[in-house]
C-alpha cells in the first residue's frame, strides 16, 4: 500500500511539472511569434502584399503615428528624434517582452509633448533602442539628439514623450511597386489617407516615409 501510494505522488509530481514545461514552452512561442509578425515580408502577388501591409500597420500605427516628427527632414526616418520616441513607446508598450531588459538608474525628470512634468528611474541599453529601429526602419547607431531623454552609461531612460492615442482603424490598403520602393495608400476609417513608403532589403520591407 505504502508502494502504491509513493508511485501516486511520483507520478502527481512529474505530471504538474510536465505541464509546467508545457505552459513555459507555449509562452516563449507566444512571444517569439510575436517577434515574427512584425517582419513584413515583400511578395509579388499584390493581393497577398496589401494584406500583409495591412496587418503590419496595423500592428504599429499606434507608435507611428503619435510619434510621427519631421523637424529636420521631410523623410520621417531622417528625423533621428522621431525614431528614438518610436522605439521608446514601443518598449514602454511592450514591457511584458522587455521586462528583463529594463533597470533601474537615477531619477529624471522631462517634459512631455503637453509640456506635463513625468518622472521615470527606469533605462534600457541603447543597443536594444537601435535593434527595434533596425527591425523596423533598416536604422540603426545613429546620433540620438532628443532633449527629453537621459543616458547613463549608454543606457537610455524610457521617457514617453508623446502621450497622444491613436486609435483609427484602416478599411483599405493599396500598394503598387516601384523598382526597390513599395508605395501605399491607407485609408482610415475617419476619411484620412496616408502614403507609406518602404523599401525593399534583401525581401524585407523597411518602412522609409509617411506623408499626408
Amino acid at each position: 500500500m505504502k508502494d502504491k501510494k509513493t508511485l501516486f505522488l511520483t507520478l502527481s509530481i512529474l505530471g504538474i511539472i510536465g505541464l509546467i514545461v508545457v505552459f513555459v514552452a507555449n509562452s516563449s512561442y507566444a512571444y517569439e511569434y510575436k517577434f515574427e509578425n512584425y517582419t513584413l515580408f515583400y511578395s509579388d502577388n499584390i493581393e497577398e502584399l496589401n494584406d500583409n501591409i495591412q496587418t503590419y500597420i496595423d500592428k504599429i500605427d499606434d507608435y507611428l503615428i503619435p510619434n510621427t516628427s519631421y523637424t529636420y527632414s521631410d523623410i520621417l526616418t531622417e528625423n533621428y528624434d522621431f525614431l528614438v520616441n518610436f522605439a521608446l513607446d514601443y518598449i514602454i508598450n511592450n514591457k511584458e517582452i522587455y521586462s528583463d531588459k529594463i533597470t533601474n538608474l537615477d531619477n529624471y525628470t522631462y517634459y512631455n509633448n503637453y509640456m506635463e512634468t513625468k518622472e521615470t528611474n527606469e533605462y534600457v541599453d541603447t543597443k536594444l533602442l537601435y535593434e527595434i529601429t533596425d527591425n523596423f526602419f533598416g536604422i540603426k547607431d545613429f546620433v540620438i539628439i532628443n532633449d527629453n531623454v537621459k543616458i547613463i552609461d549608454d543606457y537610455i531612460s524610457l521617457a514617453r514623450y508623446n502621450e497622444m492615442v491613436f486609435e483609427q482603424k484602416i478599411v483599405s490598403v493599396r500598394a503598387e511597386t516601384n523598382n526597390d520602393m513599395v508605395h501605399t495608400l491607407v485609408n482610415y476609417e475617419n476619411g484620412d489617407t496616408l502614403k507609406y513608403t518602404f523599401k525593399k532589403e534583401n525581401n524585407v520591407l523597411k518602412l522609409y516615409n509617411i506623408e499626408v
